[in-house]
């Protein structure tokens, strides 16, 4: 009952500021459409979203406005993803963590060591996956939702105040993790006490000693300073920052075909520009973490020690058939298919 109010009165108060935002814009567009983000600005999923809604707006010749939401501004990233599936918000960000409580099978995204360890290799199968534009799309239309996109924003890095170079490292280490039931079961199996938090309450339970570890990608650690509270920081390769475009399944049906097609074709086109946008931020905010905290310790496993940590997480993936069953486990088996295909393929 308390999480039913708790939803119930961040979605009227998110529905009185998108009138307010749908009334401001109404002379200019014919449509005024909104997208929520899981980040703040000047991240990866902000200039996914500026650059999505300039493209929308050209292409429709000015007949679309999009208005952009960094995080925060209508609630954490579970609730922008309640407001999409309720169609309040018409667009959000959703990184697919969020969803493994209400489609499990959406946790192999959270799986340690189902990706290429090239980040090319990965941004090609996420542009291109039958895996997921088909079989794990099925799975969130079931909940009013069209998956648009799905790309990585990088590198997830451990940080931590001692070094993390092997799973017997993480004994007893409180490292903070999304809701996502594969990935407790994933620090679980090195041995840590996973923690569930907000992405807003990091700093503090950091600062407060309520975790000794989180988990993002370079460039979230730098614009959330979460380094300033952690003395390492290590490049396992475990796993990167997936994230996904959603769309309201019923606002999209009730599109004509050319919107659809606009909308569809612009999401799946933007695969090389974050790619590289995601490059560059990664790098120049690790710089500048150095540069303010020339103390810090950047750890870049090797595939010796990499090894130890792959085979700890291959008992997980057996946990996530289990769980999910015989669809899943296709989708899953697919999926590294597609991996391997394309490894074979950037080998060349």
């Amino acid at each position: 009952m308390k999480k039913f109010s708790h939803i119930l009165i961040l979605s009227l108060v998110a529905v009185m500021v998108l009138s307010a935002v749908n009334i401001y814009g109404a002379e200019a567009a014919k449509f005024n459409w909104k997208i929520a983000l899981e980040e703040i600005e000047g991240s990866v999923q902000h200039e996914w979203a500026k650059e999505f809604k300039r493209r929308i707006e050209e292409k429709s010749n000015g007949d679309v406005q999009i208005n952009i939401f960094p995080y925060g501004t209508l609630g954490t990233s579970g609730d922008i993803s309640e407001q999409t599936m309720n169609g309040v918000l018409e667009f959000a960000f959703s990184t697919p963590s969020w969803f493994a409580t209400t489609i499990p099978e959406a946790g192999l995204f959270s799986l340690h060591y189902v990706w290429s360890d090239n980040l090319e290799t990965n941004k090609y199968v996420m542009e291109n996956s039958e895996a997921i534009y088909q079989d794990m799309s099925k799975l969130y239309t079931e909940k009013n939702l069209r998956l648009l996109s799905v790309f990585h924003e990088g590198w997830q890095i451990w940080t931590s105040n001692k070094p993390l170079r092997k799973p017997e490292d993480f004994k007893g280490v409180k490292i903070r993790v999304m809701g996502d039931p594969i990935l407790i079961k994933n620090y679980q199996a090195y041995g840590a006490n996973a923690v569930r938090l907000a992405y807003s309450e990091i700093y503090s339970a950091l600062q407060l000693n309520m975790i000794d570890a989180q988990v993002q990608p370079y460039f979230a650690n730098q614009e959330m300073k979460f380094y300033e509270q952690q003395d390492y920081l290590t490049e396992a390769k475990q796993l990167p920052f997936i994230t996904g475009v959603v769309v309201n399944k019923m606002f999209y049906d009730s599109l004509p075909k050319e919107y659809q097609d606009m909308i569809t074709e612009t999401a799946r086109g933007m695969t090389d520009y974050i790619f590289n946008v995601q490059k560059e931020l990664n790098a120049e905010r690790l710089d500048m973490m150095l540069e303010d905290k020339p103390s810090l310790i950047v750890n870049k496993l090797t595939e010796e020690e990499q090894a130890a940590f792959k085979e700890v997480a291959k008992t997980v993936w057996k946990e996530y058939r289990n769980d999910v069953g015989e669809t899943g486990s296709k989708i899953l088996d697919k999926l590294l298919t597609e991996i391997r295909v394309a490894e074979e393929r950037f080998a060349e």
